[in-house]
């Protein structure tokens, strides 16, 4: 299946030169936030409609330690026990500086020759971002209205307490971060989106501008910046698809990641 936008024609997967693979997320209208009866919801989810006029494509994993090393030489995460796990302890700053690098040298390129000039990386917007993650339900979850779980990497205290074989001897052990793709996907194909580490999008925190539905993005001047999804520290219902969380861009926790999208300008 392939998205036809004016004699364009998209391809539904695509995977760059870093490994990035990414999927297409088609225009549409969709109901952005929570409504009243969702349990445990904030009051900076509210319902309304959103509509994304243009198609984008969103990345399917979370950008893993590899990836940042690949284009950066270095690797800032806290728990580095994996190329496969995502990369955390990143700013907001520390994201447009990745973003700005794969725009440029051989990536921007790569990318300009798949899909035209218009086009660059980007991290998503809150829209874009959540459009992708509910693929289309509107329950609490993409999996439902409640977690029981094992959906994701979520729910951990900074403790665990695990047994060893035999059943004795209690030690204790530090939660973490777990290697991308190891949960079921939402049903468009995208992964880790709930728990693992939040991902930072592009907007400013704001309560929603309810007169901006059309392409909405927080505005840029406000002194915190929304991450999306919850961590392997968050509770299950800090997890839902209307979850926001706001940081400073300074702010580099082990519980902060991104995500990479392809958008037009």
């Amino acid at each position: 299946m392939q998205s036809v936008k004016g004699n364009k024609c998209f391809q539904e997967t695509w995977t760059n030169v870093l490994g990035i693979s990414f999927k297409l997320v088609h225009s549409g209208t969709f109901n952005m936030g929570s409504p009243t009866s969702e349990t445990r919801r904030f009051a900076d989810e509210f319902l309304h409609s959103v509509t994304l006029t243009n198609d984008y494509y969103l990345a399917v994993f979370p950008t893993t330690q590899a990836e940042w090393r690949a284009v950066l030489g270095e690797n800032p995460s806290k728990f580095d026990l994996s190329k496969r796990a995502p990369v955390e302890s990143i700013s907001w700053y520390d994201c447009m500086i990745f973003i700005d690098k794969i725009n440029s040298d051989e990536y921007g390129l790569e990318l300009r020759n798949f899909l035209g000039e218009s086009w660059r990386y980007s991290l998503p917007t809150e829209a874009q971002w959540e459009c992708a993650c509910r693929a289309g339900t509107s329950t609490a979850y993409y999996f439902g209205a409640v977690a029981v779980g094992n959906e994701g990497n979520f729910g951990k205290t900074n403790l665990d307490v695990n047994r060893n074989k035999s059943g004795d001897n209690e030690r204790q052990v530090e939660s973490a971060t777990s290697e991308v793709g190891g949960y079921a996907p939402n049903p468009w194909g995208f992964f880790d989106m709930c728990g693992n580490v939040c991902e930072w999008t592009l907007d400013g925190y704001a309560d929603y501008d309810l007169k901006k539905n059309l392409d909405p993005i927080g505005v840029s001047l406000t002194a915190e910046r929304v991450a999306r999804g919850g961590s392997w520290r968050s509770l299950p219902e800090n997890c839902r698809s209307s979850s926001r969380f706001n940081f400073l861009p300074t702010y580099r926790g082990d519980n902060c990641g991104l995500r990479v999208a392809i958008v037009q300008e």
